[in-house]
């Protein structure tokens, strides 16, 4: 098939943040009262959002929940990012090579996607009109809205969409929007992406051959 539109997640797909995002939220976990490993903190949370985080951990601790602990843990993610963070291996090369569009559809915020993308040297392969946030709609992964949104704005059928994710609700939120998915299964769980519905890649650089 010849794909109208090529839509990547960000964290975890284009820029390697998901140890780091999830080791912060692990760090605070654990000094709240519910220990978690980053590991852990991955399984449970990669592809969600920090509002996600939050609500789970009201559920397993005792301690009050800090009113800062969003904006804490975004800092902790800032700081982390401009030292440690790096694309995934083989993406700068499959984005060079791509012919087709090609647009952002991240849960995180705009800001974030942004310096993000700066940060690996990986901004100048979009257009910054075609950075698509799950904030600017209100609508989170695993819902197909935002992928269905990204594809309207870049006047592509959701029929011949091809999405590339890491995680479950991303898959799960690419699959109901109709559009074919590939399940990039770097810190992920092959066989999970598999069941959610995507086609499982191990490589960044098998998608040369795809899109």
């Amino acid at each position: 098939m010849t794909y109208e539109l090529v839509i990547f997640d960000c964290d975890g797909v284009l820029v390697d943040s998901e140890s780091i995002s999830c080791g912060a939220i692990a760090e605070i976990a654990t000094e709240l009262g519910f220990p978690m490993t980053t590991r852990e903190a991955i399984d449970y949370f990669v592809g969600t959002s920090i509002e996600y985080a939050v609500d789970f951990l009201k559920d397993k601790i005792v301690k009050p929940m800090p009113p800062d602990l969003e904006g804490r843990y975004r800092k902790m993610c800032h700081e982390r990012f401009e030292t440690d963070l790096k694309p995934i291996p083989g993406i700068e090369k499959v984005l060079k090579k791509l012919h087709s569009p090609k647009c952002v559809g991240s849960n995180g915020p705009r800001h974030k996607i942004v310096s993000n993308l700066k940060i690996t040297n990986l901004i100048h392969h979009f257009d910054e009109a075609h950075l698509f946030s799950a904030y600017d709609i209100k609508k989170w992964k695993p819902l197909p809205d935002l992928y269905l949104h990204a594809a309207k704005k870049m006047g592509a059928d959701p029929a011949r969409c091809v999405v590339v994710e890491d995680s479950v609700a991303g898959v799960s939120a690419a699959r109901a929007a109709g559009m074919v998915v590939y399940g990039y299964a770097g810190d992920s769980d092959g066989e999970k992406l598999s069941a959610a519905g995507a086609k499982v890649i191990f490589s960044m650089e098998e998608m040369i051959h795809i899109v």
